[in-house]
Order: structure tokens, then C-alpha cells, then sequence
């Protein structure tokens, strides 16, 4: 009798934390956010997510991450800026960090705007 093999089945997506940030509002339409990460020892992978409504025909949009002063590369599919779209515009980036445990480090994100209004923002780890 042959022996059946199956594959094993996560039973659950992988944990998603909240990283804990300070806002602070700059001049204009400008809100700086800054989050202490500290390094597992593994990659791991961060979503920010910026959501601005009433946005149309004039609105300039851009969402500016770096980590301890460097840009940050988003991953393929990211958007950090927008130009003249109507509605509601979602900016995201995602991104992956690996450092040595216990490494610390500062992810700053500015995000800038002109015509719309800053909604809602996401930043976790995942």
C-alpha cells in the first residue's frame, strides 16, 4: 500500500502588529510619523498605507518612507505618489527588512498632500 503525502495547511494568516508611531503635524498639509522598530533576527515584511479622500482634478499626493535616514525601495505594486485622480486615493508601500536581532531603527514617513484629505493611515508589520 502506497503511503499518501499531503502538504501541511496554515491555519492562519501570519500575525499583523500595529507599529507604534508618533504623528506630527508640519506646516501645511504635511504629517511626519515617527516608528522605533527593533529587529527579529528574520526578514520582516512592513505595509504603510496612507487613505485620502476628495481628491480631483488638482490634488498632489506623496507618501516619503525612509529608515534611520535612507529611502526606503518599495516593493513592485507600491504607490507613493498620485497626481489629479478624483475620490478617495489609497498611497502604500510595502517593504522588507532584514537586521540582526535587537538591531533598533527609525522608519520616519512623511506624507504630503494638496487639495484632499488625509483619511486614515495603516502602518504594520506583518
Amino acid at each position: 500500500m502506497a503511503a499518501m503525502l499531503t502538504a501541511p495547511v496554515s491555519a492562519a494568516p501570519p500575525a499583523v502588529k500595529d507599529l507604534a508611531c508618533v504623528a506630527k503635524k508640519g506646516a501645511g498639509d504635511v504629517m511626519d510619523y515617527s516608528c522605533p522598530l527593533v529587529a527579529t533576527g528574520v526578514s520582516q515584511r512592513f505595509r504603510l498605507s496612507a487613505t485620502f479622500e476628495g481628491s480631483h482634478d488638482d490634488t498632489k499626493l506623496a507618501m516619503k518612507p525612509t529608515l534611520d535616514g535612507a529611502v526606503i525601495a518599495c516593493d513592485p505594486g507600491s504607490k507613493t505618489s498620485s497626481l489629479y485622480e478624483d475620490g478617495e486615493v489609497v498611497l502604500k508601500c510595502h517593504f522588507q527588512v532584514t537586521a540582526k536581532a535587537g538591531t533598533k531603527a527609525l522608519l520616519a514617513v512623511r506624507l504630503q498632500w494638496y487639495h484632499a484629505q488625509l483619511a486614515k493611515t495603516v502602518f504594520v508589520a506583518e
